[in-house]
């Protein structure tokens, strides 16, 4: 890689010149203004740079060059070092666009994995190039790299509504750093696909990704389930039993519904994150552990600890970067995309030969239903309609009563009539529409309704629907 190091001592710059010197090709400024001209004729693929220089009043001051950097694109990745130790700067800085932070004397061997994961995410796109121009303002191009889509439907993100695409993004530039996420979102809408996605963009994907969730566990069981316990601990511990501590040990602990924890045990794992060590069950020797903690919840945290239900130190900690996923209503565009995808994987699971697709009055169905289950709602759909579908088209047949409700909503019934009542009439109005649509033709109506002929004319039966 082409690296542009920006700092004024000279020792840190020579530092790593030595270090990197035969793997990079790596060009130097001592200063921030240096730099401006080294980058008029010179296009880095990364860029590392110090935070603070001597003539800075305050930290801010290196803030606004890193947030200018990275406004005019001049590299794909920006990594800082600083000697400052402060996690506000630091995520402010991750959710700005930088690749990720190094506090002085700097680890070179960690540096040079970090490169390397920089390197390997370049290879997704193209390389840079410099636009024609005079000047320190000078622009810097990037040409159409491959889509953070294309990567991100490897890790399970199908999606290219503008929402998830900023994710998309976050992901990418938060995975590498150590630094602790918060997923918020509605039950379903994926938090635990974008943990593992973390997971894999970050250093310690080779090691466990280790997942709680904490809402189906009694606080007891979640304590043993996290600390593990030993021999004789309690009534029943036959055994000594590791805990996720001890798994997630250089791997990754993804903590879901993280607000469902009581408050004794809120505290308990508030300790465990500011020693970074703890006893299990029954014991007293003190086990180390070092692990990225990734925390879900679709609970309102902040409205929690206004009411005294959730700690605020420990949401703090919990909460240096946050990601909000919206449900699946706010991205309907996506429906479509991520039903193809579960179509394709049922379709292979149940090892069904024969070509599938989704009729047009079902797709229809799908973008304008609710799914108050989110992606999860409509993956189950889609498991449920493969498994049950006949031929070589999924029609109204595969739709369950509580999917084709949707399509009515603000349709109250009259007084008296049942809701399965109302869902009768709805098919049967259908029917006949798409009788008269074809003149009577069956197997035209079928196919208007994308359903085999052997449904219609049950459909036909059992409505007692006139065909004449």
């Amino acid at each position: 890689m082409k690296i542009l190091v920006i700092d004024e001592n000279e020792v840190s710059r020579r530092q790593l010149f030595w270090a990197l010197r035969r793997d990079h090709d790596l060009v130097e400024a001592a200063s921030r203004e240096e730099a401006v001209g080294v980058l008029e004729n010179y296009a880095p693929d990364a860029i590392l740079s110090g935070l603070h220089e001597q003539g800075d009043p305050d930290i801010s001051v290196g803030v606004s060059f890193i947030e200018g950097l990275l406004r005019r694109q001049v590299a794909p990745f920006v990594i800082i070092t600083t000697q400052q130790d402060r996690e506000d700067i630091a995520a402010k800085l991750l959710n700005m666009g930088v690749f990720d932070i190094f506090r002085k004397p700097i680890a070179t061997d960690e540096l040079t994995v970090i490169l390397n994961r920089a390197a390997r995410l370049q290879a997704l796109g193209a390389p840079l190039r410099v636009t024609g121009g005079d000047g320190a303002g000078q622009a810097v191009e990037l040409p159409p790299r491959r889509d953070a889509e294309d990567w991100a439907g490897e890790l399970g993100i199908i999606g290219v509504d503008p929402q998830i695409k900023a994710i998309v993004q976050q992901v990418r530039r938060i995975a590498p750093t150590p630094v602790s996420v918060l997923i918020h979102g509605e039950t379903g809408t994926g938090k635990e696909v974008f943990a593992q996605a973390i997971h894999q963009l970050s250093d310690r994907k080779a090691r466990r990704f280790v997942p709680l969730n904490c809402a189906v566990l009694s606080d007891t069981l979640v304590e043993d389930e996290l600390f593990g316990h030993e021999k004789g601990a309690f009534t029943g511990a036959i055994d000594r039993r590791k805990g996720k501590f001890e798994y997630a040990d250089q791997g990754t602990l993804f903590l879901d519904e993280i607000g469902d924890l009581g408050t004794s045990m809120q505290a308990k794992f508030l300790r465990v994150l500011q020693e970074r060590q703890f006893e299990r069950l029954g014991g007293n020797q003190s086990i180390a552990t070092d692990f990225r903690l990734i925390a879900a919840t679709h609970r309102d945290l902040s409205q929690m600890v206004a009411e005294g239900q959730f700690r605020e130190d420990l949401m703090f900690r919990i909460n240096v970067f946050t990601i909000h996923l919206p449900p699946l209503r706010e991205r309907r565009g996506d429906i479509k995309l991520i039903a193809d995808h579960f179509l394709r994987h049922y379709i292979e699971a149940f090892s069904r030969s024969e070509r599938l697709t989704f009729s047009r009055e079902v797709l229809r169905f799908l973008h304008d239903y609710h799914w108050p289950g989110n992606v999860r709602e409509l993956q189950h759909f889609v498991e449920r309609a493969v498994a049950l579908s006949e031929g070589s088209t999924i029609g109204l047949e595969a739709l369950p009563e509580s999917v084709q409700i949707g399509e009515m909503e603000g349709a109250l019934p009259q007084e008296g009539a049942s809701f399965d009542t109302l869902v009768r009439d709805y098919k049967r109005k259908l029917v006949a529409e798409a009788l008269q649509m074809a003149g009577n033709n069956k197997m035209l109506t079928a196919k208007l309704l994308g359903i085999s002929r052997s449904y219609l004319f049950k459909l036909i039966k059992q409505m007692a629907i006139p065909t004449r």
